[in-house]
């Protein structure tokens, strides 16, 4: 059995505007609680995120815009699922 854990003591979150979390520390693949606001839902990681690269807080469609600390960072290139990561292979950096 796996155990679920709290995505925030793993990230940094800057802005509730935010669709993506930069990872604090190498993110093994698995399931973690994200809790915004009132309520929490179940992140799954597909697979490991490295120090200092992103993952979607929620499915990004294609052209909609990545926000990073309240501002936006770039456009999704393609369909990002919530969990994955999010990086140059699929955004297009508006900085």
């Amino acid at each position: 059995m796996s155990q679920c854990r709290n995505l925030a003591d793993y990230v940094v979150i800057l802005s509730e505007k935010d669709n993506v979390a930069t990872a604090l520390i190498d993110l093994p693949a698995g399931e973690y609680i994200f809790r915004s606001g009132e309520s929490g839902t179940t992140i799954t990681i597909p697979e490991n995120i490295k120090a200092g690269f992103k993952l979607a807080l929620s499915d990004i469609d294609k052209s909609e815009p990545i926000f990073k600390y309240g501002y936006v960072i770039g456009l999704a290139m393609v369909d990002i699922k919530k969990g994955h990561c999010v990086h140059i292979h699929n955004l297009i950096s508006s900085v």
